[in-house]
């Protein structure tokens, strides 16, 4: 009852708070759309049709009651609150099922374990060069798998080619070939990112490798093709023009081909924070939409026929719009790049409409398309920090707006220079600041130096690069883009530099352990409040923050790791490692060590005893590794009867084999039938005084769609 009470004497209060902020209350739709859309994908298990459907039964008839409260909301305060939490779960409910549907519609069956050789009648969707000695990567639709019914086969498969293929192949013809599929990655570790899952909504149900010699079915012909083909011919023209490490940045930013990217040249463009220059992104398609908006409005305003009789601006804004529009749809088709060609569309058709092209409101209503769109981006690295590095920068140029102005006027041309630098860096601070949890979480890293990177790259970007790029565009068709390509890969070279240089600085890039979900869920609730809120109340976000932090610091990693196929086990000591072998697995390994933050890894002894810092031992003989850690007795090898001799000594037996429920009743069995229905593993011990915890993949992921769920253990 005093609970109650308690509430009743807020109303007044709780009222007067949302009715101080109605200005920014049209800005809090994407962001419950997008709670909605984070709500789906994080359940364990598929929610039912009909379970969603009768929610909306209910919700149905609130919708028609908020409109009555809507109207009537001024007379009573208890009344606007109700309004406005309806109108919260309308945007929850309606984030949810736009979610559930879209993976509905995506469908892609997904193959469930390793094929043994298969041969493959498909279509040639895709076919990129990776460079080097890496072959071809290509992406096949439309398939007929041998003995494989139409339920099982999926909709595409994803390989990579290294073996010769009959001439004259080309996109959109019906190839053959032998190859081995497998089912696309788990996650590589309980927890982090679901690859699968990613692919599941590319309607990508496989990846593999071709074995045999790829031969031409038939030839067929359609626009798509050509458009690839003629992105095939770009990439050529662009090799005949260019050389060394920048020809694969030339060809990424021209085509989105990133395969021939130098992994060197990328850890140098993360270290110094300019890997989004490379990615196409909203910053490309703007870099596009912008010169092309000014020069056109240049032109037109030469013509004074057209410049009195028409609103040139808007002229303008419809043509950069339509640049941009081909932009994006001749490079190769993705997520991000639709995505940024929604932001920047938005902005440019605001200006057709009279509107500013710098508002949070222009930006919340991008969100939306692109959460009712593609809902799963929810959870992608690239929207949360476009849309993060965005908002922030559209809300200090809104806040600065008044003091930019003021300064402005009448300022000479060194104070304007002065002004143009101050600009600059705060941008970048701002982008950096901004994204800087995302990067955190998502990729255990920071570029110290971000600023300074951003700082040097962006007049090269926006001068020589971009600029460059869209001059060969015009000037290929006619065979005499050489020279402007050879501008760009002179920006691109300098890019570089720019990249090592930063990179060479002392603590450029620090790295550190996997954070919590809850880390990221509470810095972007702070953000949000931070910059939707006004006045005083902004500093709501500070306690938010503070929590985020307080998780951050007290998140323990786990102190063994063991893989989707329990062929390799790694044992956290301090700020090492050591793991069965360090020949398998490279891929899988080098993420262990970024989630861990950890640098180095040493492989077991193969006969001997090591022990650890914490003062437990792996011990190693030519059947079996025995590992005392975390509180844990862990048997780890191939032998059937080493592993049936260690049966009453371990607390787990860790095997790629097949053991079988019943093969050892006295400890926990982790085989082969383990793996592939739970994942990989991982063991955990809070302190000393705690037993330890051990969490599988399946234990975050679920039984989802694009979780395949095997039939036999």
């Amino acid at each position: 009852m005093t609970i109650f009470k308690v509430f009743l004497a807020s109303i007044p209060s709780l009222a007067g708070f949302f009715a101080h902020q109605e200005e920014t209350r049209l800005l809090w739709p994407p962001v419950f759309l997008g709670f909605g859309s984070a709500l789906y994908f994080s359940l364990y298990s598929e929610p039912s049709p009909t379970l969603t459907v009768s929610a909306w039964v209910a919700i149905i008839p609130l919708i028609f009651w908020t409109r009555r409260l809507y109207r009537i909301k001024s007379e009573s305060e208890i009344r606007y609150l109700i309004f406005l939490l309806v109108l919260a779960i309308i945007g929850i409910a309606l984030g949810f099922s736009l979610s559930q549907i879209r993976s509905h519609i995506a469908g892609t069956p997904m193959i469930e374990k390793e094929t043994r050789l298969v041969k493959i009648e498909a279509t040639l969707a895709h076919m990129e060069d990776q460079g080097g000695k890496k072959g071809k990567q290509i992406l096949l639709e439309d398939l007929a798998i041998e003995k494989w019914t139409p339920d099982q086969t999926p909709k595409s498969v994803r390989l990579t080619a290294r073996t010769k293929m009959d001439e004259g192949i080309e996109v959109g013809d019906r190839i053959s070939l032998l190859a081995k599929l497998s089912p696309p990655a788990q996650p590589v570790m309980p927890g982090t990112y679901d690859y699968a899952r990613h692919f599941y909504f590319e309607g990508i149900g496989g990846l593999g490798f071709a074995v045999s010699r790829i031969y031409l079915v038939e030839h067929r012909e359609s626009i798509i093709p050509k458009l690839d083909k003629v992105r095939q011919n770009v990439s050529k023209v662009i090799k005949e023009n260019t050389s060394g490490p920048s020809q694969g940045i030339v060809v990424a930013l021209m085509t989105g081909e990133r395969a021939a990217i130098d992994d060197q040249d990328w850890q140098a463009l993360r270290a110094s924070g300019l890997a989004h220059i490379i990615s196409i992104s909203g910053l490309h398609v703007a870099m596009v939409a912008a010169p092309v908006f000014f020069i056109v409005r240049f032109f037109l305003s030469m013509i004074s026929a057209l410049a009195l009789r028409f609103d040139i601006k808007k002229i303008s804004a419809f043509v950069a719009l339509i640049v941009c529009s081909a932009y994006v749809g001749f490079v190769v088709p993705s997520v991000p790049t639709t995505r940024a060609l929604l932001m920047t569309g938005v902005a440019l058709i605001a200006i057709m409409l009279d509107r500013s092209p710098f508002s949070l409101r222009l930006i919340g209503f991008s969100a939306i398309l692109v959460l009712v769109i593609s809902p799963e981006s929810i959870w992608s690295a690239s929207f949360q920090m476009s849309f993060a590095a965005v908002t922030a920068l559209v809300a200090v140029a809104e806040w600065m707006r008044p003091i930019w102005l003021k300064q402005n006027r009448d300022a000479g041309w060194i104070k304007k220079i002065m002004l143009y630098l101050s600009g600059a860096i705060l941008t970048s601070f701002v982008a950096s600041l901004a994204t800087a949890p995302f990067v955190w979480y998502h990729f255990q890293q920071m570029a110290s130096y971000s600023v300074l990177g951003n700082m040097l790259a962006m007049p090269l970007s926006g001068i020589i690069i971009m600029p460059m790029m869209l001059i060969s565009y015009v000037l290929i068709p006619f065979g005499i883009a050489g020279y402007s390509l050879q501008m760009m890969t002179i920006g691109v070279d300098w890019l570089l530099e720019v990249a090592r240089f930063v990179q060479d600085l002392p603590g450029a890039l620090i790295t550190g352990e996997m954070s919590p979900p809850a880390f990221l869920y509470l810095c972007s609730l702070s953000g949000l409040i931070f910059i939707l809120f006004k006045g005083k109340w902004k500093f709501i976000s500070l306690p938010f923050l503070a929590f985020a932090l307080i998780f951050l610091m007290i998140e323990k990693t786990p102190d063994i790791l063991i893989s989707q196929t329990g062929k390799i086990i790694m044992v956290k000591d301090g700020q090492t490692s050591w793991v069965s072998t360090i020949r398998k697995e490279r891929f899988i390994r080098n993420q262990w060590l970024q989630h861990l933050g950890i640098a180095t890894q040493n492989p077991f002894p193969k006969e001997g005893q090591v022990i650890l810092t914490t003062q437990d031992k792996i011990t190693c003989d030519q059947s079996l590794c025995r590992i005392i850690a975390a509180g844990t007795k862990i048997s780890f090898g191939e032998s059937y009867d080493a592993l049936q001799k260690d049966c009453d000594w371990a607390d787990i037996l860790v095997t790629s084999k097949w053991l079988g429920k019943k093969f050892c009743p006295h400890a926990k069995v982790m085989d082969a039938g383990f793996f592939r229905k739970y994942g990989a593993a991982q063991i955990t011990r809070e302190n000393s005084r705690s037993l330890p915890r051990i969490e599988t993949a399946r234990d975050y992921r679920g039984w989802r769609p694009w979780s395949y769920n095997p039939r036999n253990y």
